[in-house]
């Protein structure tokens, strides 16, 4: 983990990354997991499931009234 840190956040030298509190490293190790950055060995990675785009507006009034709206 500690050199894909160190690639991830382009430091040449991964011993700055090692030199990190256990909390920090911890830290990062549950963030990036909970994002499936990275996964726990054996592991399998699911693909996200995406989500329908928004509603787009589709009459010009509206979107006129919606950026009068936001304006004022």
């Amino acid at each position: 983990m500690i050199f894909w840190l160190a690639d991830r956040w382009g430091e040449p030298d991964p011993s700055k990354i090692a030199s990190l509190p256990a909390e920090t490293l911890f830290h990062w190790r549950a963030y990036f997991l909970r994002t499936g950055a990275i996964s726990r060995p054996g592991e399998e990675i699911s693909p996200t499931p995406e989500t329908p785009p928004p509603a787009v507006v589709s009459n010009v009034d509206d979107q006129c009234a919606a950026v009068m709206r936001a304006l004022m």
